[in-house]
C-alpha cells in the first residue's frame, strides 16, 4: 500500500517551517555562528566558546501562526523542556540578532 500524500495545508506548513529554519539559519551563520537544524528547530553555538549554545524552536498556535521560542532543559534529566517565547517566524533578522547576542563572547557592548 503506497504512503499516504500530506494534505495541500500540512504539505504548505511543513516547506513554510523548513524555509524558516533555513532561513534562521542562514542569518546565524552570517553572524558567525555554527549552527545545527532539526525537523522543527535550530541549535547555535558560538565556534570560539563551543559550550556556550542555544537551542530555538518554531512552534505554530492555534490561529496556525509560526513563533520562534527559547528553549532550555529543565532542572532535572527527567524535567520537560522549558520554553519562553521569542517572536513571530517571519522576524528572522530579530531572531538572529537575539540569538547572537546571547551567544556572543569577549566582544561585549556598551549599555
Amino acid at each position: 500500500m503506497a504512503a499516504q500524500e500530506p494534505d495541500g495545508e500540512t504539505s504548505r506548513e511543513a516547506r513554510l517551517i523548513a524555509t524558516r529554519l533555513g532561513e534562521l539559519s542562514t542569518a546565524l551563520t552570517e553572524r558567525g555562528l555554527t549552527v545545527r537544524v532539526g525537523a522543527a528547530a535550530v541549535m547555535a553555538w558560538n565556534p570560539a566558546a563551543s559550550r556556550l549554545s542555544q537551542y530555538v524552536a518554531l512552534c505554530g498556535h492555534a490561529d496556525r501562526s509560526l513563533h520562534w521560542y527559547w528553549c532550555w532543559t529543565g532542572p532535572s534529566r527527567k524535567a520537560p523542556l522549558e520554553t519562553e517565547y521569542m517572536c513571530a517566524a517571519e522576524e528572522i533578522t530579530h531572531a538572529a540578532d537575539l540569538i547572537a547576542k546571547v551567544l556572543r563572547v569577549g566582544d561585549s557592548e556598551d549599555g
